[in-house]
């Protein structure tokens, strides 16, 4: 968010202008073009920051645990993938999400990222949370014991 720090302290000018605008002598205040918030008023502030805050990444989107976890615990769905799988296993894709658009399914197992191996959730949720928005994520997933491939797009 762009901003102009005064010390009302050393600026009378500003001082002046800030006791005009607000009303308030002795409280922190932030004056926008249009608007003037007093440093206490937190809804208001956090509505201004979020009007200039950058662009937020899109969520991945899927309700996931470890592979190898959920698979000894579901041995039924382990028979039809290589023994040993390890990475994340999708047990469900949020509508209109970054894993919906990359036409990821429940039962998928994703098994790498950005060219590593995954061995897990915290492993995929660390990759995914250091992506910015627009970046792309190269994925390789199992789907009924084939591996492919898709591309997410935050």
């Amino acid at each position: 968010m762009p901003y102009e720090e005064k010390d009302v302290a050393t600026d009378y000018a500003a001082a002046m202008e800030m006791i005009r605008r607000s009303g308030q002598q002795g409280v922190p205040v932030v004056a926008t073009e249009d608007e003037v918030i007093l440093g206490f008023d937190q809804v208001r502030l956090k509505r201004l920051a979020d009007k200039y805050a950058a662009p937020k990444r899109p969520p991945l989107g899927i309700l996931a645990a470890d592979a190898d976890d959920y698979l000894t615990r579901h041995p039924e769905k382990a028979a039809a993938l290589p023994e040993g799988t390890k990475g994340v296993y999708v047990g469900k894709i949020r509508p209109d999400t970054v894993a919906d658009r990359a036409g990821l399914q429940a039962g998928d197992v994703i098994v790498g990222a950005a060219g590593k191996r995954l061995r897990g959730m915290a492993q995929l949720d660390q990759l995914v949370g250091a992506l910015k928005p627009g970046a792309e994520l190269a994925v390789r997933y199992l789907r009924n014991g084939e591996e492919t491939t898709a591309t997410l797009q935050f």
